[in-house]
């Protein structure tokens, strides 16, 4: 295995607990009410793709654009004393691949001008050589075009690449594409299909870096 490929939110960061916070906000400002559970529907959904998923709950006159102006405002806010979040064992799992002379890229759905600022502020974008981002790609996750697009990046093929993903639509991005998936849950629980798609499931990145580290001293 040659790259890894991440994707950032509820999987890097801890931002899911806050966007729950952001939707509630949201929809109370839209009118529609306080609509933080939509969360864990939408992950790792770009925000066009959002669309249907919000008005079938909603109706049509629901406009995820709208949603998401408001849904920043509280973020931005938030953010304003508060710090991005970092999940446990993201730090080490990166510098353990950097010594490895892994190759390393972000598949994300969020928009690059967020990936690059929040990933810039906890001080990870310094260990990725590729990031492909939500409106950079025609079809958002659970399409594997962005994972297929994060390998070409790297130069690598999917085989030869690790991805590391928290919700569903993530997963089967990842395992379609052809990449050695691993699950760190966050916000939604492993079901039969998704134990069926991935290589682990590991319950923080810490216990993948020590999976990764043993599969690779057995030459795995």
């Amino acid at each position: 295995m040659k790259g890894a490929v991440f994707d950032m939110d509820g999987l890097m960061l801890d931002t899911e607990r806050v966007a729950v916070l952001a939707f509630d906000y949201a929809g109370e400002k839209a009118g529609i009410g306080r609509a933080g559970y939509m969360t864990e529907r939408l992950l790792g959904l770009s925000l066009e793709s959002s669309r249907p998923v919000w008005q079938a709950e909603f109706g049509e006159g629901c406009d995820p654009y709208v949603i998401d102006a408001f849904a920043r405002e509280f973020r931005t806010e938030y953010y304003k004393s508060h710090k991005i979040p970092v999940k446990p064992g993201v730090f080490e799992i990166l510098s353990f691949f950097r010594g490895e002379g892994v190759k390393l890229a972000v598949a994300s759905s969020t928009r690059r001008k967020t990936v690059e600022r929040q990933l810039s502020e906890t001080g990870l974008i310094s260990y990725f050589d590729a990031l492909v981002c939500g409106d950079e790609v025609k079809r958002s996750k659970p399409d594997p075009e962005i994972y297929v697009r994060a390998c070409e990046k790297l130069g690598l093929l999917p085989a030869e690449c690790y991805a590391f993903e928290d919700a569903r639509s993530g997963i089967i991005s990842a395992d379609s594409a052809g990449c050695r998936v691993i699950m760190v849950p966050d916000l939604w629980p492993p079901d039969g299909e998704i134990f069926g798609r991935v290589h682990a499931v590991c319950r923080d990145l810490c216990s993948a870096a020590e999976l990764i580290m043993h599969e690779r001293a057995e030459g795995n």
